[in-house]
């Protein structure tokens, strides 16, 4: 039987990756959306205080990855009156994870000599990107507007030819986003420059190029959007995760099966899931269940 269906209209909440120079504002221009919390890994908030308490925001002072999922597990379940995540910038927290992931490496080095030239193939940096990874699917599963800050960066062809600028990060972490602004500041101005908008053909909201403000992505995105209450989502529950590993055993479930859900809702580990998304997994083992009982019956 074949499973597709029509798509279902669905109201986004607002997702941008944002990248420029140093200087340029990045951070002042995240920070005028009002009930934010912000992930600040490079103390760039420290002197807008008064700005920040005055949008009724919060900043939390951080680079490790693993307090930043923290952050992002409490953010995404619990009730809060927050509406945006900022962190400023992610380039930091992509750093600080291979960091993490190098001196887990150079502990556990089989020689010296592995420790000292940290060439640790394709199995430690599949760590790092499975760490990094994690942390960008709690983001997009925020019910938050996202804004992701980068640095900028010169990018080379072949000879040292200078293509362009991109962002300096995680190579691929733009392509996540709905939405990728290059910002640059013209006579006193912050321009922001529509590098990628997902959208109907003929139906984008953002022109190519426009002054950054807060009342502009309100204009172009949606009031009713942009300010709505964050939802909190109910995750997969210990007895459910504990159900399942039981059900799957029972039934012997085969990897690829497995391997076929995490990737259909783009999680690593049961822990992951929503509630949701796990009884539906509960729901069809415990047919196939019924269907082996009945079978020996």
């Amino acid at each position: 039987m074949l499973k597709a269906k029509s798509p279902e209209v669905k109201e986004k909440r607002l997702k941008m990756f944002v990248y420029g120079p140093p200087g340029v504002g990045k951070t002042t221009a995240a920070l005028q959306f009002p009930n934010s919390y912000i992930i600040d890994t490079e103390h760039g908030t420290d002197f807008y205080s008064e700005s920040i308490n005055k949008a009724k925001s919060v900043v939390l002072n951080t680079l490790n990855p693993d307090d930043v999922k923290d952050e992002l597990k409490a953010l995404l379940t619990e009730k809060h009156n927050y509406k945006t995540l900022i962190i400023d910038p992610i380039t930091q927290v992509y750093n600080a994870t291979q960091e993490k992931w190098t001196r887990t490496f150079e502990k556990h080095a089989k020689s010296e000599k592995e420790g000292e030239v940290q060439d640790f193939g394709m199995r430690y940096w599949g760590k790092v990107k499975g760490d990094f990874k994690s942390i960008q699917r709690l983001m997009l599963a925020l019910d938050m507007n996202v804004i992701i800050t980068a640095h900028q960066k010169d990018i080379y062809g072949a000879g040292m030819t200078k293509l362009g600028v991109g962002p300096d990060s995680m190579k691929g972490d733009e392509y996540l986003f709905d939405l990728v602004f290059r910002v640059e500041r013209k006579n006193g101005s912050l321009l922001a420059y529509k590098v990628k908008e997902r959208a109907e053909i003929g139906k984008e909201r953002f022109p190519a190029e426009f002054e950054w403000s807060y009342k502009n992505f309100l204009k172009f995105y949606g009031k009713e959007i942009v300010e709505k209450d964050a939802a909190p989502v109910v995750m997969a529950t210990d007895e459910q995760i504990t159900k399942i590993k039981q059900l799957t055993e029972i039934v012997k479930v085969p990897d690829e099966v497995l391997n076929k859900w995490f990737t259909q809702y783009d999680v690593d580990e049961w822990s992951e899931m929503s509630g949701e998304q796990i009884e539906k997994c509960i729901s069809i083992v415990q047919k196939k269940l019924e269907v082996l009982k009945n079978g020996k019956a």
